[in-house]
């Protein structure tokens, strides 16, 4: 009996020992664990800052890219790791349409800034838990992106007709077109429906 005994305790003995230095290892990694959605963003404002506006829009990218994916985490991913961060997203479509306006790229900038307003609209951060100074500094973040997008349709308004904006040019069919309403019928009430 005194055999078996031992022969079980030595057993959950090894076992105690392998989880504990699997636990160990674990550990280890994730206390050496990294987010490469910062790493990436922090990588791309170098490069911009430098002046290597290609790698800039690589690096954002992929930043923007890593957002994206971990969206799909599984339920083991999300409670080991930290979740996304959508206002680092935001700021690297930001940062992305900066570059991309330095390359003289018009129309990918003005989708990169839309994905940033789209990422952070400025709304949207009332009652996320976020603290009154992080709910203010993502609207003036958004601010910013507006405006710079506002600048971007402003000197460049052939980009900002390709998005709806923009006063229609004589001769584009737009210009002298009668508006419903403008000139209703001359019945009281709702008019007559075929006048206009």
């Amino acid at each position: 009996m005194e055999k078996k005994t031992s022969l079980r305790q030595r057993f959950m003995a090894g076992l105690t020992i392998l989880a504990g230095a699997a636990s160990l290892t674990y550990g280890l990694y994730l206390f050496s664990w990294t987010d490469s959605q910062y790493e990436l963003y922090n990588q791309g404002v170098v490069a911009y800052q430098t002046g290597d506006v290609q790698k800039a829009i690589k690096y954002f990218d992929q930043s923007l890219g890593v957002y994206k994916a971990r969206q799909n985490e599984t339920w083991v991913e999300r409670f080991v790791y930290p979740k996304p961060n959508k206002e680092v997203a935001a700021q690297a479509a930001f940062h992305k349409a900066k570059a991309l306006i330095r390359a003289k790229q018009g129309k990918p900038a003005v989708e990169a800034f839309q994905e940033s307003l789209q990422l952070n609209s400025g709304n949207l951060y009332q009652g996320r838990g976020l603290t009154p100074r992080e709910v203010q500094e993502a609207e003036e973040n958004a601010k910013v992106v507006k405006y710079d997008l506002e600048l971007l349709f402003k000197n460049n308004p052939s980009l900002a007709q390709g998005q709806g904006k923009g006063k229609p040019k004589p001769g584009d069919g737009k210009g002298d077109q009668q508006v419903p309403g403008d000139q209703p019928g001359k019945m009281p009430g709702k008019g007559n429906k075929d006048a206009i």
